[in-house]
């Protein structure tokens, strides 16, 4: 599920990412152990690097932006971006 929505002034970016079954293994391990958990901030990362990425294609600067984090089912995010254009 991916839904932008881009008016004159507002922009709503959501990307999805779901889990690597064999980064999931890894970060139970981690996180058994207090580890940070590398797995889940790559995946964030990676969803955050995507709306950047999508505002430089589209030539898109903000004036002030937001960025909210959701777990879903079985291990996958949502990553909500939401601002004002400049």
């Amino acid at each position: 599920m991916q839904e932008n929505k881009i008016t004159d002034k507002q922009i709503t970016i959501v990307k999805v990412v779901t889990k690597n079954f064999v980064m999931d293994i890894v970060a139970q391990i981690q996180n058994l152990f207090g580890f940070n958990l590398r797995s889940y901030e790559n995946m964030i990362t990676n969803a955050k690097n995507q709306i950047q990425t999508e505002l430089k294609n589209n030539n898109i600067t903000m004036k002030w932006y937001r960025y909210e984090i959701t777990q879903l089912t079985n291990g996958a995010i949502a990553v909500l971006f939401y601002g004002d254009k400049k």
